[in-house]
């Protein structure tokens, strides 16, 4: 073996060495790169690409688009972020297909507000846009005139589902004012059947259990997008039933509902409906003392559980509720038509205002305390609605929020007083208005929304639901979908689903000018 001379061994060694530091110092400084590149923004990361991928140096970009070359560079690096117009010509340059646009928005949203707001903003939006999707006019159920065997077991979920359709039907057509309690699997929506039900004046009334695992609410401030998502199915059985489905929130571990097979259950007058939580099989019964063991149960569980939502439709309830969900500071309000509430005097509620089955004085204080209330707010008026919903304000004169039955459409000269002083007072800043874009954003016609932060999530229906407005009011009280709300709302100004200040201006002023 061939020895190697000390001096060469040493240089060898040292040569090893400096490889070893400079290799060392390299895998610092790409994990630097490797961490200034995920710490970029998702939405920069993308820009980069998409002007990597087109071969354009940044000042031919700016000079075609019409934005300064220094913002661009800023937004590459996110020292600064683009205002939603400046984006827009970006995707138009890049000639953005319909899918890539897409995420490039939703990059620039998540840049913009935050991932986790995003997400939480994202879920109130779908949640507005499914409830504006939904139809209260429904055909009446067919007939069911025999009883299903019990004892039996029903295999698969399509079975499942129309056998409980069936027991529905059946017993809310043989039982007036029947009652029923539920504890379902989250797979298991009943939305749709049970509002056929109601929407066709059948007399009865709904207990639910809604369960959440208790990981859902390890952070109670934060909602969940579940705990969103579940509130777009209860909305409807509320308003449908018109106060006469109550969800009760009910807090659960998944290992205690591995007990038994059937966890799930279904109480009606005359039988008990178990159901496993993959919905593949079920069992009817009709042993009574079962039934009253279960029913017995489940509303000792009631006790210990908290009302979801609360609903009430005695017409002075909701007034008075309409004051007290009212903050005496701030209104933060989506509906349909621009809220015009704080135009409305006392002079206005004498020209207007009709008490054919309630006493006039009573229902005189209730309304001009209502509208006080927010005459006297300052700065911190928002209302959002949509340009349909002021075309039909201008056409018709029918306040949306406000029952013909009371209030009857007003004069032409009343609405372009009204909207000409929101028109003056949104110019100079006193409130905000805002107009949503239709193709991002959709608002219930059939309801008004108001968030205070103190009070809860409040919606009243309107006169484009099925039974009219004042026909039921719902309140939420759960602080963490209250701050989703309120955040969603707080973030609209600004935002890619509602048109800046000047367009909601220059439309408005369009359609007071159609007034004679």
């Amino acid at each position: 073996m061939t020895k190697i001379p000390l001096c060469y061994a040493h240089i060898m060694s040292q040569l090893v060495f400096c490889q070893r530091n400079y290799y060392n110092k390299f895998l610092v400084i790409l994990c630097v790169y490797n961490q200034e590149i995920k710490d970029m923004s998702k939405f920069s990361n993308y820009l980069k690409n998409l002007i990597e991928s087109s071969g354009e140096s940044i000042a031919f970009i700016s000079r075609k688009s019409n934005i300064e070359r220094t913002s661009i560079h800023k937004a590459l690096t996110d020292e600064r972020v683009l205002p939603y117009a400046s984006v827009q010509a970006l995707a138009q340059h890049f000639k953005l297909p319909l899918d890539e646009r897409q995420e490039f928005f939703r990059l620039y949203d998540i840049q913009l507000q935050g991932e986790e707001a995003y997400e939480n903003r994202q879920s109130v939006c779908d949640f507005l846009n499914s409830l504006s999707t939904i139809d209260f006019k429904m055909p009446a159920p067919p007939k069911v005139s025999t009883f299903p065997d019990s004892d039996q077991f029903i295999r698969g979920e399509y079975a499942i589902h129309s056998l409980i359709r069936s027991i529905l039907i059946y017993e809310s057509s043989h039982n007036p004012n029947a009652q029923f309690q539920l504890f379902l699997p989250p797979r298991l929506n009943l939305t749709m059947e049970l509002m056929e039900l109601w929407l066709n004046n059948r007399t009865f009334s709904v207990n639910e259990l809604l369960y959440f695992q208790a990981s859902y609410h390890a952070r109670p401030s934060v909602a969940s997008h579940e705990d969103i998502k579940r509130l777009g199915a209860v909305i409807p059985l509320c308003l449908a039933s018109r106060g006469n489905y109550k969800p009760y929130a009910f807090t659960f571990t998944s290992q205690a509902l591995m007990i038994y097979p059937l966890n799930h259950y279904i109480i009606t007058p005359q039988c008990l409906i178990l159901i496993a939580d993959d919905l593949s099989v079920a069992q009817v019964i009709k042993n009574e003392q079962l039934i009253f063991y279960y029913r017995d149960y489940f509303l000792s569980l009631l006790q210990s559980c908290e009302l979801w939502v609360q609903c009430s439709s005695n017409i002075l309830d909701v007034l008075q509720e309409y004051i007290t969900g009212t903050g005496p500071d701030y209104l933060h309000i989506l509906m349909s038509q621009p809220c015009p509430s704080r135009y409305i005097t006392p002079d206005l509620i004498k020209k207007y205002m009709k008490t054919p089955d309630l006493p006039y004085d009573t229902m005189f204080q209730l309304v001009e305390r209502h509208f006080s209330v927010l005459r006297d707010i300052q700065n911190n008026y928002l209302t959002i609605f949509t340009e349909q919903g002021l075309a039909d304000f201008v056409k018709s004169g029918v306040l949306q929020d406000l029952p013909p039955t009371y209030v009857p459409p007003l004069e032409s000269s009343d609405i372009k007083l009204i909207l000409t002083k929101l028109y003056n007072e949104l110019e100079n800043g006193t409130i905000t208005c805002l107009i949503v874009r239709p193709t991002i954003l959709h608002i219930p016609d059939y309801l008004s929304i108001y968030i205070n932060s103190q009070t809860g999530l409040h919606m009243y229906t309107t006169n484009s639901f099925v039974f009219g407005a004042y026909a039921c009011d719902i309140h939420i009280s759960d602080p963490s979908l209250c701050k989703a709300f309120s955040d969603f709302f707080l973030g609209l100004p600004g935002s890619p689903m509602v048109y800046p200040k000047e367009e909601t201006l220059l439309l408005l002023r369009q359609y007071i000018l159609q007034l004679p």
